[in-house]
């Protein structure tokens, strides 16, 4: 039997991401196209490539297991057994077709080799059946197999969410994220935008969190659509779009962006106030100058007006300081990134359960930071791609003990859609996590300086 193309082509993505150390989704989406294959065997190859660099852990687990591999063994073939395991245990492939498949593609790799790959897979084949080896609606182990998560983030995550949301989380990053975009009113009218995207077969509806977000119900078409290249429309999670919100900057005020990278919330900024009368003067800070630059270019071709980005380290107070006060700050914190897993799927295995607490540090460094050059009566955003406790709602509650009364917290549901009621925490701030369709896991909090 000759190897199936979608087979080789994510066998070939995998070999290329290991050999370029490059990020899992811009080389797949290379391979597969390099491939040349039709829609329905492109949409297979990237399910495989994506399932194994997803459950890699889990698969590794699961061949270590049931099979004595070599020592050490030629990654090739790795990728080989891994493949197989994940048809086998993923993908529901029977048996026969997918030992077959992967002894085809050993063949091409290292012929001696068959018998090993042929033993492994069928070894583990005679388990398959009662994967994930226990209940995972009550054995964590279970869950954290049948959902291809490190038990380590999976015990965190039930810690901080409760099994429920956890549970209801980590099914939702086995699957394809929505697609969000945001409307650009600095290059056209909303409904000018809108059409745009509508134009190009991307099939907009409105979304929380305001007017001017939208989820695309063909993404792909969004993706590949004149409204996004010419700037019609920022592509960017819905959730990652309320930090803006809940800032709210009065039109006029000036505001301190820090970590502002590509600039998506600085963006997202301006065309808030917009909405409310009017743009603010932005001063966007980042530690790495090729980032700064970017921002500036994004800024130009999307036509935002009033943002200048300076390259500082923001954990220095003595820098921030030099660049004046300010009436509001909105802090993109860097973090764990737990809350966007399901478009990174090879982040998820190369997180260290140490990562939470030292992200935390310097987090509640820029928080300090930041406030330090807030007007008194100002307002400070601070906002998080994670769900975890340790990066969210520790570092306001450290920040709010450490100021002495300094800052009071604010309820943000006045800025939240009635859908996303059960995100508000108990400190009426804003925690999501991933449901099946809907936005991405972020953290919102709204702390006004009162001295």
């Amino acid at each position: 039997m000759p190897l199936d193309p979608a087979r080789a082509s994510a066998l070939s993505a995998l070999s290329a991401i290991r050999r370029r150390d490059a990020f899992a989704r811009q080389v797949v989406d290379e391979e597969v196209a390099r491939a040349g294959l039709p829609t329905v065997q492109a949409a297979f190859a990237r399910r495989l490539a994506f399932g194994v660099i997803a459950a890699e852990g889990t698969l590794d687990e699961a061949l270590g297991e049931h099979a004595t591999l070599p020592a050490r063994l030629e990654p090739r073939l790795l990728d080989i057994l891994r493949l197989g395991a994940y048809e086998l245990l993923f993908a529901r492939t029977p048996a026969r077709a997918a030992v077959d498949q992967a002894v085809t593609a050993a063949r091409t790799v290292r012929p001696q080799a068959t018998g090993l790959v042929n033993a492994v897979l069928r070894r583990l084949s005679e388990h398959a059946a009662d994967f994930p080896w226990g209940d995972p609606g009550s054995d964590t182990a279970a869950l954290a197999r049948s959902t291809a998560h490190p038990l380590w983030l999976v015990e965190l995550l039930i810690d901080d969410l409760g099994w429920s949301a956890a549970t209801e989380m980590l099914t939702a990053d086995q699957e394809p994220a929505p697609l969000y975009a945001r409307l650009n009113p600095f290059r056209a009218s909303a409904e000018e935008c809108l059409r745009r995207l509508a134009d190009d077969g991307a099939e907009p509806a409105a979304s929380p969190p305001d007017d001017l977000a939208v989820v695309c119900r063909k993404g792909a078409a969004a993706v590949r659509g004149s409204a996004t290249a010419a700037g019609y429309a920022v592509i960017t999670d819905a959730a990652a779009q309320l930090a803006p919100v809940v800032l709210a900057p009065d039109p006029g005020a000036s505001v301190l962006e820090v970590a502002s990278g590509r600039g998506t919330k600085t963006f997202g900024v301006q065309s808030v106030a917009a909405r409310r009368g009017g743009p603010v003067r932005v001063t966007s800070v980042d530690v790495h100058a090729f980032k700064a630059g970017i921002l500036e270019r994004r800024m130009t071709e999307l036509r935002v007006p009033g943002v200048t980005a300076v390259t500082v380290d923001a954990t220095d107070a003595g820098e921030l300081a030099r660049l004046g006060s300010f009436d509001f700050a909105l802090i993109d914190a860097p973090c764990t990134g737990i809350g966007s897993l399901r478009r990174h799927p090879d982040k998820r295995w190369r997180l260290d359960p140490g990562d939470p607490a030292r992200l935390a540090e310097l987090q509640g460094a820029l928080m300090s930071s930041a406030a330090s050059v807030v007007r008194p009566g100002g307002v400070m955003v601070y906002s998080t791609c994670t769900v975890t406790r340790s990066e969210n709602e520790d570092v306001v509650s450290a920040f709010l003990a450490e100021t002495d009364g300094t800052w009071e917290l604010e309820p943000v549901e006045s800025f939240v859609a009635g859908e996303w009621g059960r995100f508000i925490t108990d400190r009426r701030c804003f925690r999501s996590w991933p449901p099946l369709g809907g936005p991405d896991g972020h953290f919102v909090a709204r702390l006004r300086r009162v001295t």
